[in-house]
């Protein structure tokens, strides 16, 4: 099986809309495994890893976002080949407070 790996960054009013819970719950409907969190910048950015068709579904669930959301752009990058996932799972990753 062909696994693709891709980063993306997703732009708009993404924050405080529940979008890390839509792209953890959108991922594990399409068996993808990776990552999501909060930047510092108001953007959501993670990676997400799964065959190819599971991956472009992935891809245009986050162009549309939960519904209090506004996408505004989404940025894919480091699109590759994977011999093997290099994740287990889709993680939420919480953002560490500030000290």
């Amino acid at each position: 099986m062909t696994i693709r790996t891709v980063d993306y960054r997703v732009k708009g009013k993404v924050q405080g809309v529940f979008f890390r819970a839509f792209a953890r719950d959108l991922a594990h409907q399409h068996g993808i495994v990776g990552w999501v969190k909060n930047d510092p910048s108001g953007d959501v950015v993670g990676t997400a890893q799964g065959s190819p068709e599971a991956l472009e579904k992935f891809k245009e669930g986050l162009q549309k976002g939960p519904e209090h959301a506004k996408v505004t752009g989404v940025e894919f990058t480091n699109e590759a080949s994977l011999d093997r996932p290099q994740f287990q799972d889709f993680e939420k990753v919480r953002n560490p407070r500030p000290s």
